[in-house]
């Protein structure tokens, strides 16, 4: 393949594709890698707009958008190494299977040309990573409370943490993490959290405006490494955070602590799509790419920032036993632990906030969407950044 295939473009969030990951996947692959993070508007409009830009697009619960763009095209579940181990996690999750959520809703193309979860021979994306999201907060949060309250969502607008406060620029996420946090801290409930109606959207932007005013927040973050800086200084208490936020503040010895908040997790995934103008050695170099995934090697990598992967037993044989101990099972780490740089962010000792693989996944309160209403949801979010 090498010499004959094509540089191979993929497009991807920069918390998917750390370093390490692009350069494993080059080495294994023998072919030329071109990696573009790009955030998330900017990405999903160049997606939908120019499918002739990228070959391979790690997607974000946005592929029924970018399916009926008809920007990607279907996947081959035969061209797939691992082909048979995705049916048979699809059909035994397929009934009440809490903690894997979201994930296999639109995977498969059925010949009227819909997503669902009932399998056929044709794949709309592959599927590749989850997790949890919620807020992180450094030991003098809990002191700010009775003991044994437990972490609320609504933390993140409690005027004892005026001026502590960070929060996620992104439209989609931040804006499902507000409306988390307006629930718990003003005692509503919305009839969808998910997809808020314009009067729910309205009253979560104006929660958020009110307090950015009076200077509530101390700062919107726009990558991972941005809300780390935030942390690390001290400027900030609490604020929403990514998994490889936390794994970077454990290194550098910063004693942060992942929430768990008592009304849920906000759900994710992460899965690969091809470019609908994908043809020839692009095509095939896009399926060597897919198939790279499904060896499990970077599922383990990305482990160690926080990441699960689709189908777990392929990331075991790449861990220790340590590892998986702490990272899938919960157990507390028997040994010092390395992230995905080499540098030692896990503590002998530690134990991770939420517990195993299955009792995190199964607190997901919401999963990331795009909700009905996107383009007013974006309107009324760009107010409140410029306010």
């Amino acid at each position: 393949m090498a010499g004959k295939q094509p540089k191979l473009r993929v497009v991807g969030r920069r918390e998917v594709l750390p370093k390490p990951i692009l350069e494993q996947a080059a080495r294994d692959l023998g072919f030329e890698l071109e990696f573009e993070l790009l955030d998330t508007v900017k990405s999903l409009r160049r997606i939908v707009m120019q499918p002739e830009s990228f070959d391979v697009y790690h997607q974000w619960h946005t592929v029924d958008l970018i399916w009926t763009a008809r920007a990607i095209r279907p996947i081959d579940l035969g061209r797939i190494d691992e082909a048979s181990r995705i049916r048979a996690a699809v059909s035994t999750r397929r009934d009440g299977g809490k903690a894997i959520g979201s994930l296999f809703e639109q995977l498969f193309l059925q010949p009227d040309g819909t997503l669902s979860s009932v399998p056929s021979d044709k794949l709309i994306m592959l599927p590749l990573l989850h997790g949890v999201d919620a807020f992180a907060y450094l030991p003098e949060v809990p002191q700010l409370y009775p003991p044994g309250t437990q972490a609320s969502w609504g933390w993140l607008l409690d005027p004892r943490l005026h001026g502590r406060v960070a929060m996620m620029s992104d439209p989609v996420l931040g804006m499902i993490e507000a409306a988390l946090a307006v629930e718990a801290a003003e005692t509503v409930v919305f009839d969808d959290i998910a997809n808020l109606s314009i009067e729910e959207i309205d009253l979560v932007a104006d929660v958020l405006m009110h307090k950015k005013k009076i200077g509530h927040f101390r700062a919107i973050w726009s990558n991972y490494q941005e809300a780390a800086r935030w942390m690390q200084r001290g400027g900030v208490l609490l604020q929403s955070m990514f998994s490889p936020a936390l794994s970077l503040l454990r290194s550098q010895n910063v004693p942060v602590i992942s929430g768990v908040p008592k009304e849920g997790y906000r759900g994710w995934h992460v899965d690969l799509c091809i470019s609908s103008a994908a043809e020839g050695d692009r095509l095939e170099a896009a399926y060597a790419y897919l198939n790279w995934w499904m060896n499990g090697l970077g599922g383990a990598m990305v482990a160690r920032q926080g990441y699960y992967f689709v189908l777990p037993d392929l990331v075991r044989p790449h861990l220790s036993e340590a590892e998986w101990a702490y990272w899938y099972e919960g157990r507390r780490a028997e040994v010092d632990l390395p992230d995905l740089y080499g540098e030692v962010s896990i503590r002998a000792g530690d134990l991770r906030e939420g517990g195993s693989y299955y009792e995190r996944m199964s607190r997901v309160r919401v999963w990331n969407t795009f909700m009905d209403e996107h383009a007013y949801l974006v309107r009324r979010w760009r107010e409140f950044l410029e306010a």
